[in-house]
């Protein structure tokens, strides 16, 4: 009797989300493959290959073949598939990624389909949907390409020697649950991108009858104006360029109305309400000119709001900055034979690169003194023969504003909001609560880049299969937003919450488990596989525990995907 055992961790539990959101089924509909190909179709493959990321961390590809043969009895059983040695290859998933990655009106089809599948299946809510971009740096050798997918631009990530792509996301709330995404050149600006992704938001979500919340870079008049032209809603910070600083020192120092505190709800039982800042609203009549049609005029709600915490930021940032020049100006050094003109043109260069010119000035004063040289050797005496000369000495002071630091001080912190949802349906309050929610796509690109669904490092090169991956890796995306957002929808539901989660503290509770977590407690689960002459048989060690039959009852999944044990006869030659 020969005796295996393989791991089956979480690979029933991530297989049965995907069978759940009809990945296979959506695919397969989309993208036929040629006529040529056998074994796994696209769907099946898919699944295979984003059950793999989750459960393995990394989406390398040449990885996927070993682990599919460590864990081909798991995968048969759950799936009731016949894998072959060659169902997994690297060279296949590529072909996988680059057929999904080729077509973008096919891609985008099946980000339609999906992501309204999705909605419906899970009853997600569709008031407030999101989006952002992000860059992704590669070290991959530039080449000569001019309209490539990987191009030099700016990083987001401080890396402007490295190509990069960019990637476009669209989350609903409260989970994040992504329903749009795509892969854009690296040298793309952003501020064209937020109208068009609304536009494909309103198709997968089917009407315009949601807030659209994004960054500053979404501020644009002319997205504004077309979203407002399209019957939707917005909320987009305004980017502190151009006039927009004048506008809030005129509005922070003559405010139209008295000043309302911004208070944030508490989120969970025994938590105090928290008062976070104050604003006020004003209302602004807009106007956009379009070339292709008439002008469009509407109104806007500006939600003039200031953060205590990010002014007591900038405060403190604005000191240390001062307390930095101060010390480098103070300790200058004249050089030879250098004037006050230019000595002082070198302290305002320090004030001008820490943004200091307003509240500090550097005064420089030069004193002129006559002195004599004795120009022969040896001692000097009284008819030694000597010339004078002019000696500069020039010091340096330091002068503070006053004025301009405590204006900066009763500055900081405020920020524009602009809306065009009318007063009645949303408050000050309301517009800082839905703002500060914004994380919810961060926290998408975070699992990107550090987190349980690596895109980094990046081992693909053709433009078509990084679009393909990031396809897929967004389904993966999918996967664990929609855990977080089933289970606390059924924590909530019953006011229940669930402890055993965090290593070292298994009596901490939460209502509000992470994806992360609730997977990391299927971590100890294995198969074994004993062979015996002509007969097979497979048994689950332990089975399941208390705290895992109750992770699979809040994600609505039933127990016996994990009903693995079997009893078979070998056929000569094969299982």
């Amino acid at each position: 009797m020969t005796q295996t055992i393989e791991r089956v961790d979480t690979i029933p539990l991530i297989h049965a989300m995907l069978t759940n959101m009809g990945v296979e089924k959506v695919i397969d509909n989309i993208f036929v493959p040629h006529g040529n190909w056998t074994g796994l179709s696209y769907g099946q493959l898919s699944s295979l290959f984003v059950t793999y990321v989750v459960h393995s961390l990394t989406h390398r590809l040449s990885s996927v073949e070993s682990w599919v043969k460590e864990h081909k009895t798991v995968i048969e059983q759950i799936t009731g598939w016949q894998l072959t040695e060659k169902d997994a290859t690297d060279d296949r998933l590529c072909r996988l990624v680059e057929t999904l990655g080729y077509d973008m009106e096919m891609s985008n089809e099946f980000q339609l389909q999906m992501s309204q599948r999705v909605i419906s299946g899970y009853q997600l809510p569709t008031e407030i949907a999101r989006y952002d971009t992000t860059s992704f740096n590669v070290w991959h050798q530039p080449k000569n390409s001019k309209d490539g997918l990987l191009e030099l631009g700016h990083s987001k990530d401080h890396r402007p020697d490295l190509l990069q792509y960019k990637q476009g996301l669209a989350v609903l709330d409260p989970a994040g649950v992504p329903i749009l995404s795509e892969t854009i050149p690296g040298n793309r600006a952003d501020d064209p991108l937020y109208f068009p992704a609304w536009e494909r938001m309103v198709k997968i979500i089917g009407s315009p009858n949601f807030l659209y919340v994004a960054d500053c870079k979404a501020a644009s008049l002319e997205t504004r104006a077309g979203i407002d032209h399209g019957k939707g809603s917005y909320l987009f910070p305004l980017p502190m360029t151009g006039d927009t600083p004048k506008r809030i020192k005129e509005l922070v120092l003559n405010p139209p109305e008295s000043l309302q505190d911004i208070v944030l709800a508490p989120k969970s039982e025994g938590e105090d309400i928290r008062i976070v800042g104050k604003g006020f609203a004003v209302n602004k009549g807009m106007e956009a000119h379009f070339p292709d049609r008439e002008i469009h005029s509407w109104e806007e709600q500006w939600m003039v709001t200031r953060s205590d915490a990010h002014a007591e930021r900038q405060i403190q940032s604005l000191m240390t900055r001062i307390d930095k020049a101060v010390s480098k100006i103070s300790s200058l050094k004249p050089k030879a034979n250098e004037t006050a003109d230019p000595f002082q043109a070198r302290a305002e260069k320090i004030l001008e690169n820490a943004k200091l010119l307003d509240c500090l000035h550097a005064e420089v004063n030069e004193a002129i003194t006559l002195e004599k040289k004795y120009t022969g050797k040896g001692r000097p005496g009284l008819n030694s023969p000597f010339k004078t000369v002019e000696v500069r000495k020039i010091s340096i002071q330091v002068h503070r504003n006053e004025a301009a630091i405590e204006q900066f001080k009763v500055l900081a912190g405020w920020r524009i909001y602009v809306t065009n949802v009318p007063a009645d349906r949303m408050t000050v309050n309301q517009s800082t609560q839905y703002y500060r929610d914004e994380w919810l796509v961060e926290r998408g690109f975070h699992r990107f880049k550090k987190g349980h669904i690596p895109a980094l490092p990046l081992f693909l090169r053709i433009p078509e299969r990084i679009k393909g991956l990031m396809l897929l890796l967004t389904i993966a995306l999918q996967v664990l937003t929609l855990m977080e957002f089933v289970s606390r929808q059924e924590l909530t539901k019953n006011n229940e919450t669930i402890s055993g989660l965090v290593p070292g503290n298994p009596k901490m509770k939460t209502s509000r488990p992470t994806a992360e977590r609730l997977l990391s407690q299927f971590d100890n689960i294995n198969l074994l596989i004993e062979e015996k002459q002509r007969e097979v048989k497979a048994l689950l060690v332990g089975g399941l525990t208390q705290l895992q039959k109750r992770i699979l009852s809040l994600l609505r999944l039933p127990e016996d995907i994990y009903d693995l044990s079997f009893t078979q006869t070998k056929i000569k030659g094969a299982l």
